[in-house]
Protein backbone atom coordinates (compact mmCIF):
# COMPACT_ATOMS: atom_id res chain seq x y z
CA UNK A 1 0.00 0.00 0.00
CA UNK A 2 1.16 3.66 -0.99
CA UNK A 3 1.54 6.14 1.60
CA UNK A 4 0.01 9.55 0.14
CA UNK A 5 1.66 12.63 0.73
CA UNK A 6 -1.08 14.07 3.10
CA UNK A 7 0.51 16.88 4.80
CA UNK A 8 -0.47 20.37 4.49
CA UNK A 9 -0.44 23.68 5.34
CA UNK A 10 -2.54 26.30 3.75
CA UNK A 11 -0.46 29.25 2.91
CA UNK A 12 -1.68 32.79 1.53
CA UNK A 13 -0.99 33.45 -2.45
CA UNK A 14 1.57 35.77 -3.45
CA UNK A 15 1.40 36.78 -7.25
CA UNK A 16 4.50 37.53 -9.55
CA UNK A 17 5.51 40.53 -11.68
CA UNK A 18 3.55 43.34 -11.46
CA UNK A 19 0.09 41.77 -10.96
CA UNK A 20 -0.25 40.55 -7.62
CA UNK A 21 -3.07 39.11 -6.36
CA UNK A 22 -2.32 39.33 -2.43
CA UNK A 23 -2.35 43.37 -3.24
CA UNK A 24 -5.98 42.99 -5.04
CA UNK A 25 -4.68 43.87 -8.40
CA UNK A 26 -5.51 41.34 -10.54
CA UNK A 27 -5.68 39.23 -12.88
CA UNK A 28 -2.67 37.33 -10.84
CA UNK A 29 -0.97 34.33 -10.53
CA UNK A 30 0.23 32.60 -7.29
CA UNK A 31 1.72 28.49 -6.60
CA UNK A 32 0.64 26.70 -3.55
CA UNK A 33 3.52 24.02 -3.27
CA UNK A 34 4.94 20.78 -1.03
CA UNK A 35 7.72 18.79 -1.00
CA UNK A 36 7.55 15.29 0.09
CA UNK A 37 10.99 13.16 1.17
CA UNK A 38 8.98 9.67 1.68
CA UNK A 39 11.01 6.01 2.67
CA UNK A 40 7.83 3.21 2.74
CA UNK A 41 8.56 0.14 4.56
CA UNK A 42 6.49 -2.97 4.49
CA UNK A 43 6.82 -6.53 5.64
CA UNK A 44 3.90 -8.44 3.95
CA UNK A 45 2.81 -12.08 5.46
CA UNK A 46 1.38 -14.10 2.39
CA UNK A 47 -0.81 -16.84 2.23
CA UNK A 48 1.88 -19.24 1.50
CA UNK A 49 3.29 -18.10 5.42
CA UNK A 50 5.98 -16.34 3.67
CA UNK A 51 7.30 -13.00 4.71
CA UNK A 52 8.16 -10.30 1.65
CA UNK A 53 9.76 -6.88 3.07
CA UNK A 54 9.39 -4.08 0.59
CA UNK A 55 11.20 -0.80 0.85
CA UNK A 56 10.01 2.29 -1.58
CA UNK A 57 11.66 5.65 -1.32
CA UNK A 58 10.37 8.59 -3.62
CA UNK A 59 9.85 12.60 -3.72
CA UNK A 60 6.05 13.23 -3.64
CA UNK A 61 5.97 17.16 -5.40
CA UNK A 62 2.39 18.52 -5.52
CA UNK A 63 1.74 22.02 -7.25
CA UNK A 64 -1.32 24.13 -6.89
CA UNK A 65 -1.22 26.79 -9.07
CA UNK A 66 -3.94 29.58 -9.50
CA UNK A 67 -4.21 32.06 -12.22
CA UNK A 68 -6.69 34.39 -10.61
CA UNK A 69 -9.26 37.02 -13.40
CA UNK A 70 -10.64 38.86 -10.18
CA UNK A 71 -11.98 37.67 -6.76
CA UNK A 72 -13.97 35.20 -7.54
CA UNK A 73 -12.89 33.68 -10.56
CA UNK A 74 -9.58 31.62 -11.31
CA UNK A 75 -8.25 28.63 -13.30
CA UNK A 76 -6.92 25.86 -10.85
CA UNK A 77 -4.20 23.31 -12.07
CA UNK A 78 -2.97 20.67 -9.57
CA UNK A 79 -0.70 18.39 -10.74
CA UNK A 80 1.63 15.76 -8.22
CA UNK A 81 5.16 13.91 -9.21
CA UNK A 82 5.24 10.75 -7.32
CA UNK A 83 5.18 6.47 -8.05
CA UNK A 84 2.67 6.07 -10.43
CA UNK A 85 3.48 1.99 -10.51
CA UNK A 86 3.67 0.33 -6.75
CA UNK A 87 7.14 -1.14 -6.03
CA UNK A 88 6.63 -5.23 -6.38
CA UNK A 89 6.15 -7.16 -2.92
CA UNK A 90 10.10 -7.70 -2.02
CA UNK A 91 11.92 -4.80 -4.16
CA UNK A 92 13.71 -2.22 -2.80
CA UNK A 93 12.91 0.77 -4.90
CA UNK A 94 14.72 4.20 -4.65
CA UNK A 95 13.38 7.63 -7.00
CA UNK A 96 11.76 4.62 -9.37
CA UNK A 97 7.96 4.30 -11.13
CA UNK A 98 7.58 8.43 -10.75
CA UNK A 99 5.40 10.17 -13.24
CA UNK A 100 3.69 13.47 -13.28
CA UNK A 101 0.00 13.41 -13.37
CA UNK A 102 -2.76 16.31 -13.88
CA UNK A 103 -5.15 16.00 -10.44
CA UNK A 104 -7.23 18.71 -10.67
CA UNK A 105 -8.00 21.41 -13.66
CA UNK A 106 -10.89 23.23 -13.37
CA UNK A 107 -12.16 26.59 -13.70
CA UNK A 108 -13.48 27.75 -9.89
CA UNK A 109 -15.78 30.16 -8.76
CA UNK A 110 -16.32 31.25 -5.10
CA UNK A 111 -18.10 34.10 -3.87
CA UNK A 112 -20.27 35.41 -0.24
CA UNK A 113 -23.24 32.22 -1.35
CA UNK A 114 -21.80 29.87 -3.99
CA UNK A 115 -19.03 28.05 -4.87
CA UNK A 116 -19.09 25.71 -8.52
CA UNK A 117 -16.13 23.76 -9.78
CA UNK A 118 -16.21 23.08 -13.95
CA UNK A 119 -13.54 20.56 -15.25
CA UNK A 120 -11.24 18.13 -13.80
CA UNK A 121 -11.82 17.78 -9.95
CA UNK A 122 -12.46 16.12 -6.86
CA UNK A 123 -15.75 15.23 -5.64
CA UNK A 124 -17.02 16.57 -2.16
CA UNK A 125 -17.54 13.03 -1.48
CA UNK A 126 -16.87 11.44 2.26
CA UNK A 127 -14.11 12.95 4.61
CA UNK A 128 -11.69 10.16 5.66
CA UNK A 129 -9.04 11.34 3.22
CA UNK A 130 -8.57 14.47 4.50
CA UNK A 131 -10.09 14.93 7.92
CA UNK A 132 -8.23 11.25 9.48
CA UNK A 133 -4.90 11.55 10.46
CA UNK A 134 -2.60 9.09 9.01
CA UNK A 135 -1.00 8.64 5.56
CA UNK A 136 -2.39 5.21 4.57
CA UNK A 137 -6.09 5.77 4.90
CA UNK A 138 -6.11 7.73 2.34
CA UNK A 139 -5.32 4.63 -0.49
CA UNK A 140 -7.78 2.39 1.56
CA UNK A 141 -11.00 5.07 1.07
CA UNK A 142 -9.93 5.21 -2.11
CA UNK A 143 -13.09 3.60 -4.16
CA UNK A 144 -15.56 5.84 -2.58
CA UNK A 145 -13.48 8.92 -2.67
CA UNK A 146 -13.28 9.68 -5.62
CA UNK A 147 -10.92 12.11 -7.70
CA UNK A 148 -9.90 13.08 -10.78
CA UNK A 149 -13.05 12.82 -12.58
CA UNK A 150 -14.56 15.40 -15.40
CA UNK A 151 -17.82 17.22 -14.41
CA UNK A 152 -18.94 20.66 -12.67
CA UNK A 153 -20.01 20.85 -8.69
CA UNK A 154 -21.90 23.48 -7.24
CA UNK A 155 -22.37 24.02 -3.51
CA UNK A 156 -24.58 26.97 -1.60
CA UNK A 157 -23.97 28.32 1.52
CA UNK A 158 -27.14 29.19 4.28
CA UNK A 159 -25.33 30.58 7.36
CA UNK A 160 -27.35 31.73 10.52
CA UNK A 161 -25.95 32.14 14.39
CA UNK A 162 -28.18 29.40 15.33
CA UNK A 163 -28.30 27.08 13.00
CA UNK A 164 -24.90 27.59 11.92
CA UNK A 165 -23.66 27.33 8.46
CA UNK A 166 -25.45 24.74 5.71
CA UNK A 167 -23.85 23.80 2.38
CA UNK A 168 -25.80 21.49 0.39
CA UNK A 169 -23.75 20.59 -2.95
CA UNK A 170 -24.20 18.80 -6.20
CA UNK A 171 -21.64 17.27 -8.28
CA UNK A 172 -22.41 15.60 -11.70
CA UNK A 173 -19.34 13.88 -13.74
CA UNK A 174 -18.21 11.02 -15.87
CA UNK A 175 -14.63 9.29 -14.99
CA UNK A 176 -11.72 10.57 -17.04
CA UNK A 177 -10.64 9.25 -20.16
CA UNK A 178 -9.03 12.48 -21.99
CA UNK A 179 -5.28 12.75 -22.40
CA UNK A 180 -5.01 14.49 -18.98
CA UNK A 181 -5.83 10.65 -17.73
CA UNK A 182 -1.88 9.56 -18.42
CA UNK A 183 0.98 10.12 -16.39
CA UNK A 184 3.74 12.13 -17.83
CA UNK A 185 7.66 11.58 -18.34
CA UNK A 186 7.50 7.70 -18.09
CA UNK A 187 5.73 4.99 -20.55
CA UNK A 188 1.97 5.53 -19.44
CA UNK A 189 -1.25 4.39 -21.31
CA UNK A 190 -4.63 6.71 -21.29
CA UNK A 191 -7.73 5.59 -19.59
CA UNK A 192 -10.24 4.18 -22.27
CA UNK A 193 -13.66 3.78 -22.16
CA UNK A 194 -13.29 -0.16 -22.73
CA UNK A 195 -11.63 0.14 -18.97
CA UNK A 196 -15.09 -0.03 -17.89
CA UNK A 197 -15.78 0.59 -14.45
CA UNK A 198 -18.45 2.74 -12.12
CA UNK A 199 -18.61 6.32 -13.81
CA UNK A 200 -16.90 5.52 -17.20
CA UNK A 201 -19.83 6.12 -19.26
CA UNK A 202 -18.30 9.22 -21.32
CA UNK A 203 -20.98 11.65 -20.39
CA UNK A 204 -22.32 13.52 -17.02
CA UNK A 205 -24.82 11.21 -15.88
CA UNK A 206 -23.30 10.18 -12.42
CA UNK A 207 -24.45 12.66 -9.50
CA UNK A 208 -23.31 13.09 -6.26
CA UNK A 209 -25.46 15.14 -3.88
CA UNK A 210 -23.57 15.95 -0.39
CA UNK A 211 -25.01 17.71 2.84
CA UNK A 212 -22.22 19.80 4.52
CA UNK A 213 -23.35 21.07 8.84
CA UNK A 214 -21.25 22.41 10.72
CA UNK A 215 -20.85 25.39 13.83
CA UNK A 216 -24.29 25.53 15.20
CA UNK A 217 -24.85 28.07 18.15
CA UNK A 218 -24.83 25.06 20.51
CA UNK A 219 -22.13 22.46 18.91
CA UNK A 220 -19.38 25.07 17.71
CA UNK A 221 -17.30 22.60 16.97
CA UNK A 222 -19.11 20.32 14.99
CA UNK A 223 -18.96 19.18 11.13
CA UNK A 224 -21.47 16.80 10.08
CA UNK A 225 -21.74 15.48 6.15
CA UNK A 226 -24.70 13.73 4.54
CA UNK A 227 -23.77 12.21 1.10
CA UNK A 228 -25.25 10.22 -1.53
CA UNK A 229 -23.74 8.99 -4.78
CA UNK A 230 -25.34 7.53 -7.73
CA UNK A 231 -23.15 6.17 -10.43
CA UNK A 232 -23.69 4.94 -13.77
CA UNK A 233 -22.08 1.28 -15.00
CA UNK A 234 -19.57 1.46 -17.89
CA UNK A 235 -20.07 -0.10 -21.07
CA UNK A 236 -20.17 -3.69 -21.12
CA UNK A 237 -18.06 -5.59 -23.94
CA UNK A 238 -16.03 -8.74 -24.50
CA UNK A 239 -13.39 -7.50 -21.69
CA UNK A 240 -15.81 -6.35 -19.58
CA UNK A 241 -19.63 -8.89 -20.04
CA UNK A 242 -20.86 -7.94 -16.40
CA UNK A 243 -21.81 -4.28 -14.61
CA UNK A 244 -23.76 -2.51 -12.70
CA UNK A 245 -24.92 0.76 -11.37
CA UNK A 246 -22.99 1.65 -8.12
CA UNK A 247 -25.14 3.67 -5.34
CA UNK A 248 -23.58 4.98 -2.21
CA UNK A 249 -24.14 6.93 1.43
CA UNK A 250 -22.10 8.42 3.71
CA UNK A 251 -22.70 9.70 6.91
CA UNK A 252 -19.97 11.38 9.41
CA UNK A 253 -19.33 13.29 12.38
CA UNK A 254 -16.44 15.50 13.60
CA UNK A 255 -15.94 17.75 16.51
CA UNK A 256 -13.23 19.58 17.53
CA UNK A 257 -12.46 19.55 21.72
CA UNK A 258 -10.57 22.20 22.81
CA UNK A 259 -9.07 22.51 27.02
CA UNK A 260 -7.45 26.11 26.15
CA UNK A 261 -9.24 27.87 23.25
CA UNK A 262 -6.81 30.54 21.96
CA UNK A 263 -5.70 31.33 18.52
CA UNK A 264 -2.45 32.74 19.48
CA UNK A 265 0.95 31.75 18.12
CA UNK A 266 3.03 31.30 21.35
CA UNK A 267 0.77 29.64 23.52
CA UNK A 268 0.36 27.22 20.80
CA UNK A 269 3.74 26.67 19.99
CA UNK A 270 4.80 26.16 23.80
CA UNK A 271 2.33 23.38 23.81
CA UNK A 272 -0.10 25.11 26.02
CA UNK A 273 -2.84 24.92 23.20
CA UNK A 274 -4.48 21.29 23.32
CA UNK A 275 -7.25 19.98 21.38
CA UNK A 276 -8.79 16.37 20.90
CA UNK A 277 -10.78 15.77 17.66
CA UNK A 278 -12.81 12.79 17.29
CA UNK A 279 -14.01 12.01 13.64
CA UNK A 280 -16.20 8.93 12.26
CA UNK A 281 -17.57 7.80 8.94
CA UNK A 282 -19.63 5.51 7.72
CA UNK A 283 -19.85 4.70 4.42
CA UNK A 284 -22.20 1.76 2.22
CA UNK A 285 -21.33 0.89 -1.01
CA UNK A 286 -24.18 -1.19 -3.70
CA UNK A 287 -22.24 -2.81 -6.57
CA UNK A 288 -18.77 -1.19 -5.55
CA UNK A 289 -16.74 -0.40 -8.98
CA UNK A 290 -19.60 -1.55 -10.86
CA UNK A 291 -19.23 -5.25 -9.99
CA UNK A 292 -22.87 -6.87 -9.51
CA UNK A 293 -23.49 -7.70 -5.83
CA UNK A 294 -20.44 -7.00 -4.44
CA UNK A 295 -21.72 -4.81 -1.31
CA UNK A 296 -19.09 -3.40 0.67
CA UNK A 297 -19.46 -0.85 4.08
CA UNK A 298 -16.50 1.25 5.59
CA UNK A 299 -16.52 1.96 9.10
CA UNK A 300 -13.32 4.88 10.06
CA UNK A 301 -12.86 6.05 13.42
CA UNK A 302 -10.16 8.74 14.42
CA UNK A 303 -8.79 10.57 17.28
CA UNK A 304 -6.49 13.01 16.79
CA UNK A 305 -4.52 15.06 19.38
CA UNK A 306 -2.88 18.10 19.31
CA UNK A 307 -0.02 19.82 21.60
CA UNK A 308 1.34 22.56 20.31
CA UNK A 309 4.12 21.82 17.46
CA UNK A 310 2.97 18.18 17.56
CA UNK A 311 -0.19 16.40 16.58
CA UNK A 312 -0.66 12.66 17.42
CA UNK A 313 -3.05 10.36 15.57
CA UNK A 314 -4.94 6.97 15.85
CA UNK A 315 -7.18 5.80 13.05
CA UNK A 316 -8.68 2.68 12.14
CA UNK A 317 -10.58 1.61 8.66
CA UNK A 318 -12.84 -1.61 8.39
CA UNK A 319 -13.84 -2.75 5.07
CA UNK A 320 -16.59 -5.30 5.20
CA UNK A 321 -17.08 -6.75 1.75
CA UNK A 322 -20.47 -8.83 1.20
CA UNK A 323 -20.11 -10.39 -2.28
CA UNK A 324 -23.17 -11.86 -3.96
CA UNK A 325 -22.90 -15.97 -4.34
CA UNK A 326 -19.90 -15.74 -2.13
CA UNK A 327 -18.49 -15.75 2.25
CA UNK A 328 -18.31 -12.39 3.44
CA UNK A 329 -14.90 -11.09 4.55
CA UNK A 330 -13.54 -8.16 6.54
CA UNK A 331 -10.53 -6.31 5.80
CA UNK A 332 -8.72 -3.15 7.68
CA UNK A 333 -6.22 -0.88 8.42
CA UNK A 334 -4.90 0.41 11.45
CA UNK A 335 -2.47 3.27 11.89
CA UNK A 336 -0.90 5.65 14.20
CA UNK A 337 0.69 8.46 13.14
CA UNK A 338 2.61 11.40 14.63
CA UNK A 339 3.55 15.14 12.79
CA UNK A 340 6.20 17.10 13.95
CA UNK A 341 5.35 20.86 13.05
CA UNK A 342 9.58 21.70 13.07
CA UNK A 343 8.72 25.31 11.19
CA UNK A 344 5.65 27.25 9.94
CA UNK A 345 7.09 25.52 6.53
CA UNK A 346 8.99 22.04 7.39
CA UNK A 347 6.53 19.39 8.87
CA UNK A 348 8.07 15.89 9.84
CA UNK A 349 5.66 12.65 10.00
CA UNK A 350 6.00 9.78 11.60
CA UNK A 351 2.74 6.84 10.72
CA UNK A 352 3.02 2.90 11.12
CA UNK A 353 0.34 0.24 11.82
CA UNK A 354 -1.02 -2.96 10.24
CA UNK A 355 -3.20 -3.67 7.03
CA UNK A 356 -5.05 -6.90 5.68
CA UNK A 357 -6.13 -7.08 2.35
CA UNK A 358 -7.28 -9.78 -0.20
CA UNK A 359 -6.06 -12.49 2.62
CA UNK A 360 -2.50 -10.85 3.09
CA UNK A 361 -1.35 -8.98 6.47
CA UNK A 362 1.46 -6.42 6.19
CA UNK A 363 3.25 -4.10 8.65
CA UNK A 364 3.67 -0.52 7.60
CA UNK A 365 5.87 2.00 8.10
CA UNK A 366 6.33 5.47 6.65
CA UNK A 367 8.79 8.73 7.31
CA UNK A 368 8.24 11.73 5.59
CA UNK A 369 9.61 15.36 5.95
CA UNK A 370 7.55 18.32 3.79
CA UNK A 371 8.16 21.26 2.86
CA UNK A 372 5.47 23.30 2.28
CA UNK A 373 4.92 27.26 0.89
CA UNK A 374 3.49 29.60 -1.71
CA UNK A 375 5.03 32.62 -4.12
Amino acid sequence: MKARHALAVTCALCACGVAQASSGRYPGFGIDYGTAIQYDFSGLKAQDQSNKVTTDGYFDITNDLHFRFNPNNEIWLSTEISPVTSARPGERRWLGGSGLQVADLNWYHQDEFDTWRLGKLDLPFGRAQSAAPGLYTGDFVAPYALGGVIGASYARRFSSYTLGTLAPSISVYAADTSVLSRAYFRPSTQARRSDGGATNTGKPNNVAAVLNWRAPASLPYIEVQLGYMANHKGDTNAANPMAANEQSRTASVRYLIPFEPTTQLLPTLAARYVDIVPFVEYVRTHNENGQPGFDTTYLTTSLTLDTGRLAWGLTHTNRHISPAGSPSSTEYLTEASVVYHLTGLIDVGLSGGRSRQAGETSNLLVVQVVLNGAF
